[in-house]
């Protein structure tokens, strides 16, 4: 297995990785962002509200895009498998 495919292969998998996080990621990230605005008018600072609007966001949005995210894993896996006959030795 040559240098060229074991590099192919990490970049595919950082890319299926990032692609896969990142709506998780955003959304978390956006629901963050609401939750500081707001407490920051209201002058509540308590540290746990930020945690259950975020954890329902991320589930929600996990269970509404998981067909893709299943469509992407076995699209990524399936080209993987069928092409390793190229990675041996």
């Amino acid at each position: 297995m040559g240098q060229d495919i074991v590099i192919d292969l990490g970049r595919q998998t950082l890319w299926i990785t990032l692609l896969l996080i990142g709506p998780l990621i955003g959304t978390a990230l956006v629901i963050g962002l609401l939750v500081g605005i707001f407490q920051a008018a209201t002058s509540i600072q308590e540290q746990t509200l930020t945690f259950l609007p975020k954890l329902f966001g991320v589930i929600g949005v996990f269970v509404f895009a998981m067909p893709w995210f299943l469509d992407k894993l076995l699209t990524f896996t399936s080209a993987l498998l069928g092409n390793l006959f190229q990675y041996s030795f």
